[in-house]
């Protein structure tokens, strides 16, 4: 009944003419790198989603994951207090970080540990556009790619000098800034971003401060350019934890105290860097492009239960990534071949005890080295269909110990050969209709958090377990339309698992889950009604499920895989109520989904579903921009993350999110 009901409101709020979804701006200027060199949107075979900068300028959402949330097939979850959501595509649950590949200007920036990708390090206003290739980038860009590949791209430095500058203040204390400044003389160009953020959030211990810097340097050299790009950020952060519902004993704390703490002592510190130098040359062949890049973060985290821990981690890596395009003809067929090497080499060092001065009980050493060959070659057949094939071969060596445990169990070692293939079609059927399909073969590595088992050992004591490679079999079909500036996107996936890694309740270890599948539809477009109002609608429906599997005696084959909302839906128009005023909304609706932990699929109730209602006022005068927003604007009450006790039925903990709050923020430009 709750699907009926959800899908009629779909079709209700785009009861329109096909033609009544669009892009902002015309679709044949969108300029994407989902090749890994820059190409019009039309010139891929891949189902790819452009976020504008007019998008971002125009949505209600004021962080990259809540506007990611905003488009079909991507879900996101707060655990923990911390600003950094994690972002599922296409239904992989607590996993969907490690399965959606994110990029900063096509530079990875996900880590070889359990942690969510820093997306707060990024300053909004400096991204120029956020490129979704759905359920794709394995072959062009490795591991961790299953649901889909998020690259976000930065602005370059301006023609003439400009400068904004932006402070803001909201509920819960919050006090922001943002400072940029852009331009080019002669053959030199800049663009620096900085920005900070204090705020004490809506939970007790959840004082947050945090500051990051983002630049771009660019010349010219020789036949192309050269880039360099570095960025730092911290970030200071108290954990409020959970709060516990367990009808049993009467207690919910969702309830009769949702902003409370019940670790009132946790915190946590992380900062970072980056810097990477790069080239794109042009050649009489086609283009040559390359980035040497390093990255290093540093955190430490206190947790006081159960006799306290201490996390004191560094991690870097280190990266060259060659690459070359090569434009050809064979027989009457116009050719582009893209051929790169990547070489990555980690290093983890992470020393834990059970408080900052303590004594270790435990120094975990990892090391992840990997070296990969790719080609994809897309082919242009007549003047309408294009077909597109890619492969990738990649050796990972892994080595891991924990040199507190002298134990030979306490470390291992692996040295494997992954793979992935691709291959892609796209056919005009006329100016305004293409279909598009797609055939794939993606893989994942387990993360150092995943191999180690603090207790795992046969004295109870730490252990290194390696697991396999995970590997997925995906395919997809769609629909692509669009006439002037209107467009619809529409498509069909699967994806069937194998060796999915992932952390088991029933069993109390991370494993190889025995085959799993994912399959669903997407649908989403916006529709402009006139010069001043548009509406952007998604829609996903997704289906997560064991394939088969027996974990401690219980047969899981079938069931629904935890943390996968079956709907989702948002709406969010914009009106521009004249020409320096407009408001912009988002409704977003999360269906129930299942508790983390719960596998079986017994658990006494599910997640609830949600709504929320985002809303943003701008008005311009000048050089002044002022923008209001409320989010949560009926403060409801809600959760995106819990997580099922496994041995009492009906109890769990949850990680409540804000009520309604407020932020005004006023921008000078100069």
């Amino acid at each position: 009944m709750q699907q009926k009901y959800i899908t009629l409101a779909l079709f209700g709020a785009i009861s329109f003419p096909l033609s009544v979804f669009a892009d902002t701006g015309t679709l044949d200027e969108i300029v994407v790198t989902a090749t890994r060199f820059p190409e019009k949107r039309d010139s891929t075979s891949l189902d790819v989603t452009v976020i504008s900068s007019e998008d971002i300028a125009k949505s209600a959402e004021t962080t990259i994951p809540d506007l990611l949330a905003e488009h079909a097939g991507i879900h996101v979850m707060s655990t923990g207090g911390t600003p950094d959501k994690s972002i599922d595509m296409r239904g992989l649950g607590v996993t969907g970080n490690q399965n959606t590949l994110i990029l900063l200007d096509g530079q990875p920036l996900n880590d070889i540990e359990l942690t969510t990708v820093r997306l707060s390090a990024i300053p909004l206003s400096s991204v120029e556009r956020i490129e979704i290739i759905n359920g794709s980038g394995a072959v062009l860009f490795g591991g961790g790619a299953t649901g889909g590949t998020i690259n976000i791209i930065t602005k370059r430095p301006s023609k003439e000098m400009l400068g904004d500058v932006s402070v803001g203040f909201g509920s819960y204390g919050a006090k922001e800034w943002q400072l940029a400044l852009s331009g080019t003389s002669d053959r030199i160009g800049m663009r620096i971003t900085a920005s900070g953020l204090d705020t004490s959030n809506y939970r007790v211990n959840n004082n947050l401060t945090q500051n990051n810097m983002e630049a771009d340097l660019r010349t010219d050299v020789g036949n192309g350019n050269a880039v360099l790009k570095f960025g730092a950020d911290h970030q200071d952060l108290r954990y409020p934890g959970v709060r516990t519902v367990d009808a049993s004993i009467g207690l919910n704390q969702l309830a009769t105290d949702p902003r409370g703490t019940s670790t009132p002592l946790d915190y946590g510190q992380s900062d970072g860097a980056h810097v990477s130098l790069g080239t794109t040359q042009q050649m009489s062949f086609g283009e040559l492009a390359g980035e040497l890049s390093y990255r290093d973060s540093k955190q430490q985290a206190y947790y006081a239960a159960y006799g306290g821990s201490y996390l004191n981690t560094d991690l870097n890596l280190l990266s060259f990534t060659p690459r070359t395009k090569i434009t050809y003809q064979l027989g009457s067929k116009s050719n582009e071949l893209v051929v790169g090497l990547d070489f990555a080499n980690w290093n983890y060092d992470s020393q834990r005890s059970t408080n900052p001065v303590g004594t270790l009980t435990a120094h975990i050493l990892a090391t992840q080295f990997n070296r990969a060959l790719y080609a994809q070659n897309t082919t242009q057949f007549g003047s309408d269909t294009k077909l597109t094939l890619g492969a990738r071969t990649q050796q990972v060596d892994y080595q891991a110990s924990d040199t507190v445990n002298p134990a030979a169990y306490a470390s291992g070692s692996q040295s494997r050969n992954v793979n992935a293939y691709e291959i892609g079609l796209r056919h005009n059927l006329n100016q305004e209709l293409s279909l598009f399909g797609r055939l794939g073969h993606s893989f994942r590595i387990a993360t150092v958090d995943e191999i180690y088992h603090q207790y795992g050992g046969p004295s109870y004591d730490s252990a290194i377990s390696i697991l396999e490679p995970q590997t997925s079999q995906d395919s997809e079909a769609g629909i692509d339309y669009k006439s002037g500036k209107e467009k619809v996107r529409a498509a069909l996936f699967r994806m069937n698992l194998n060796n999915e890694i992932y952390y088991n309740a029933i069993t109390y270890q991370n494993m190889n889950l025995s085959p799993t599948s994912r399959y669903g539809l997407e649908l989403e477009g916006t529709h402009h009604y006139s010069d001043v109002f548009d509406l952007t609608a998604s829609y996903s429906y997704t289906v997560a499920k064991f394939r088969e599997g027996i974990y401690g005696g219980i047969n899981v084959s079938g069931n629904n895989i935890p943390l996968v909302p079956r709907n989702r839906l948002s709406l969010s128009p914009s009106w521009k109520m004249s020409e320096n005023n407009s408001l912009s909304a988002n409704v977003n609706y999360v269906g129930e989904q299942y508790f983390d932990n719960d596998q079986t699929n017994t658990f006494s109730q599910k997640m609830p579903a949600y709504v929320t209602l985002d809303m943003k006022l701008l008005h311009r005068e000048g050089a002044w921009l002022w923008t209001a927003t409320v989010n949560n604007l009926f403060n409801g009450r809600y959760f995106t993350y819990a997580v099922a006790s496994t041995t009492t039925n009906g109890r769990y903990n949850a990680y409540p999110m804000p009520g309604r709050n407020m932020m005004l923020n006023a921008s000078y430009r100069f």
